[in-house]
């Protein structure tokens, strides 16, 4: 039999799965919230995010085509004078819980930029920034905007990995560069979920 729908009072949709008949000849329906993240409450402080080397995550915002990030090296008189290397995490509360649900949103020249992955049509995963708000809801399963942030390894409270939620074992990563010091910040495939991939691996602070 098929499943019936009905909007909830936060505008979303509720998918309704026949239950049961009853005795009277009606059948009852389980409701279902369809799987969507809504805006938490739950907002960071500014953080500073950081590799195992202790580079400092920067937006490069070169063009509005690579609007892109990297880590690099800062002195603290650096980290004072540089825009573009504070960032927000905000949470998303998610209808399917799995892991925590969140968005990194940045501000550089007065703008607020939105990290997000993108799919290219080679099957390529890349990472970059959106001049944009974050959205107060994102329908689906899947979104360029949210990603999980799990504890690097268990009970680990320091250092997280991000994996978008576009692709399952997809990451964010950084890429060493032979000819530059800078560290690039890329999507990376990480096929065994056992692997201990430490260029996947970040923490953050407010300083």
């Amino acid at each position: 039999m098929a499943a019936a729908s009905r909007a909830n009072e936060n505008d979303g949709w509720i998918q309704m799965f026949p239950v049961c008949l009853e005795d009277d000849g009606m059948i009852s329906f389980q409701g279902l919230e369809s799987d969507s993240w809504k805006r938490s409450k739950k907002c960071s402080e500014l953080q500073i995010f950081r590799n195992i080397e202790n580079y400092i995550l920067i937006v490069k915002l070169e063009s509005p085509e690579k609007q892109k990030a990297a880590f690099e090296y800062m002195t603290i008189q650096d980290r004072n004078d540089e825009s573009g290397i504070r960032f927000t995490i905000q949470s998303y509360k998610d209808t399917v819980p799995r892991c925590e649900s969140v968005a990194l949103i940045v501000s550089k020249d007065n703008k607020t930029y939105c990290l997000r992955t993108v799919k290219q049509a080679n099957g390529e995963m890349q990472v970059m920034f959106q001049e944009r708000n974050i959205p107060e809801r994102i329908s689906g399963e899947r979104s360029e905007f949210i990603f999980f942030k799990i504890p690097f390894s268990e009970g680990d409270d320091k250092y997280f990995k991000f994996e978008t939620t576009l692709e399952q074992g997809c990451f964010l990563a950084f890429e060493r560069s032979e000819n530059s010091h800078t560290r690039r910040l890329i999507m990376k495939r990480v096929q065994n979920k056992d692997e201990v991939d430490e260029t996947t691996k970040f923490s953050h602070s407010s300083e």
